[in-house]
């Protein structure tokens, strides 16, 4: 069964224009609308983030499993994440306006030009002449460039949770070396180490455990170095 496609009268339709889509979705947060099976699952699906997130991280699963985990914890967040009720309202009203469009949302085939950039979508064109990229790209630590990157895989430095995911690290953020018999004193937070974490891009993680964790045993293996380098 195809579940991407799967359509309900008890769930929101995938084929409303975004516009439409929108409008549903403040409209259930405000009250005015009926809510769909699907919202409230996402809401429901919200509240229970934190306590997935601290059970299943660091788990022992094998790396297939936990991709699937993160794929669906993915997925979800078009239901139980998302702009404030308030900036939704703000972009529906540029739309309104006519000074924003959603036409050229759905993977459209961009080509550069002298000009800038071509957009077409639906048989549709915009001329583009500057574009802000806000998207995160993928955790895939294979695909990282950076030369501090491609040297630590390069040495057995680091080791990819997954195919699709980051490195594997402790739980204070310190950096688990393929080579266990290797000593790296190199600590990681954030989209890079998903994979051995679930939420590494979710706000209530940032003020959590996870930072303190980290930031604790970093002034502890200071106060080790000063300690041993001055006796």
């Amino acid at each position: 069964m195809n579940y991407d496609s799967f359509e309900h009268a008890i769930i929101t339709s995938k084929k409303l224009s975004t516009t439409q889509l929108m409008e549903n979705y403040v409209g259930m947060a405000v009250g005015n609308y009926t809510i769909s099976l699907d919202f409230c699952i996402g809401q429901v699906w919200r509240h229970c983030q934190p306590s997935i997130y601290k059970q299943l991280s660091y788990n022992e699963c094998n790396n297939e499993v936990f991709a699937e985990i993160i794929n669906l914890d993915e997925r979800m967040k078009r239901y139980a994440y998302g702009p404030p009720v308030e900036s939704i309202q703000q972009l529906l009203a540029l739309v309104s306006a006519g000074v924003m469009t959603f036409d050229f949302i759905n993977d459209p085939e961009i080509k550069p030009t002298s000009e800038g950039w071509n957009f077409t979508s639906d048989g549709k064109h915009k001329m583009v002449h500057f574009m802000i990229d806000s998207v995160l790209d993928s955790p895939k630590i294979k695909s990282v460039n950076s030369s501090i990157v491609k040297l630590l895989l390069l040495n057995d430095l680091i080791k990819p949770v997954h195919d699709d995911l980051g490195i594997l690290t402790d739980k204070n953020g310190y950096i688990i070396p393929n080579d266990h018999k290797k000593f790296v004193p190199i600590a990681l937070l954030g989209r890079l180490a998903k994979g051995t974490i679930i939420g590494v891009d979710a706000i209530l993680e940032c003020f959590g455990e996870r930072p303190k964790s980290w930031s604790k045993e970093a002034v502890k293996r200071h106060m080790n170095w000063i300690e041993n380098n001055h006796n």
